[in-house]
């Protein structure tokens, strides 16, 4: 166990000094993962299982550059990183990078009927953990995944600018834009939160205690019509579950519910888009290309979608001559990857 414990601990440094290397590394994982499909027996299940430890890699990774330069900084999201809603959005983050495989690997295991139990259970766990934090955290919205990927570009420039002896501070994206229904500010040598003046409740309803949590505080800031829309978008994967037990997985019926369900919630948040922060616009502006993804799921994929991609692909695959190697193997690989990946529950 010593010598396990001592051969992370030379990892997470030498990951922490070579985030460039790494990258190069994790981009090579990646491409193997695709070099793999339809070459060897069960390339489906094992190019997925490439694929997923690749990404789990990356994450990791990003949480030991992370932790290197929260080390560095002395910053307050060591705090945030270490508490029950910060596990929750990690274990989130893990489950959304393998679900993928674990879905394949039911299927292959137990059937068709244990492969929907497993995904019932993944996403009723996922479902529970968003709602868990959009409640008992300060986030206003839940990312997909959870913690998003760390810019390595920008922190490669800013490690380069400190070796070339010009200190550049880092922003977060926190710091660069503040939400707007903040009400607290951190006093700079205690680190002590403060509630701002603006923030205090109206003089009938104040009690004059200390103790206020700042998340509670900023939680009670939230407009409702705003977590009403996140509770509906966090719903849509269990109601589109039902709706495909009642229906059919190739029904109109569950399409136009998932459908339904996006477009409505997006509505809700356009509506009082005068209420939103900076988080939310951009985590909404990502939503609304993902309806993009509504043109390759079922039943609208077989239905219009299928034969204009075969056709476009058919004619690069005939006309152009380099683009014909990758257009006739993307074209026999597409029905296989529309019908693992394109779930609706999917972001």
């Amino acid at each position: 166990m010593d010598k396990i414990k001592h051969l992370v601990k030379s990892y997470e440094t030498w990951v922490a000094k070579n985030p460039d290397v790494v990258g190069d590394f994790e981009t090579t994982a990646k491409w193997v993962s695709y070099f793999i499909a339809g070459r060897i027996s069960d390339s489906n299940v094992v190019s997925e299982l490439v694929y997923t430890l690749s990404n789990v890699l990356v994450f990791y990774n990003d949480r030991i550059i992370d932790k290197e330069r929260e080390a560095n900084e002395n910053s307050m999201v060591h705090q945030q990183s270490s508490g029950l809603c910060y596990r929750l959005k990690v274990a989130l983050t893990t489950l959304e990078y393998s679900e993928v495989f674990i879905e394949i690997s039911a299927r292959r295991v137990f059937g068709p009927t244990g492969k929907w139990l497993v995904i019932a259970i993944i996403q009723v766990f996922k479902a529970a953990g968003r709602l868990f934090i959009l409640k008992h955290s300060t986030a206003d919205i839940v990312t997909s995944p959870p913690i998003p990927s760390l810019n390595r570009r920008s922190l490669s420039k800013q490690r380069k600018s400190l070796q070339g002896g010009h200190v550049v501070p880092e922003v977060s994206s926190e710091t660069a834009h503040p939400p707007e229904h903040s009400i607290t500010f951190k006093l700079k040598r205690s680190g002590r939160l403060i509630r701002k003046v603006e923030g205090a409740p109206p003089i009938q309803y104040r009690d004059f205690r200390l103790d206020m949590e700042s998340a509670e505080t900023q939680k009670s800031q939230i407009p409702r019509q705003l977590l009403h829309a996140e509770y509906l978008y966090i719903s849509k994967p269990l109601i589109h579950l039902v709706a495909m037990g009642l229906f059919g997985r190739r029904s109109w019926k569950q399409y136009m519910v998932a459908l339904s369900i996006d477009l409505w919630s997006i509505h809700m948040y356009r509506k009082h888009r005068h209420l939103m922060s900076q988080k939310q616009k951009v985590e909404l502006s990502r939503r609304c290309i993902n309806l993009l993804y509504f043109l390759v799921r079922s039943p609208f994929y077989e239905r219009y979608t299928k034969s204009r991609v075969e056709r476009m692909l058919g004619f690069v695959a005939e006309n152009v001559p380099i683009a014909k190697m990758l257009a006739g193997p993307l074209r026999e690989y597409v029905p296989r990857w529309q019908s693992t990946y394109f779930y609706l529950w999917s972001t």
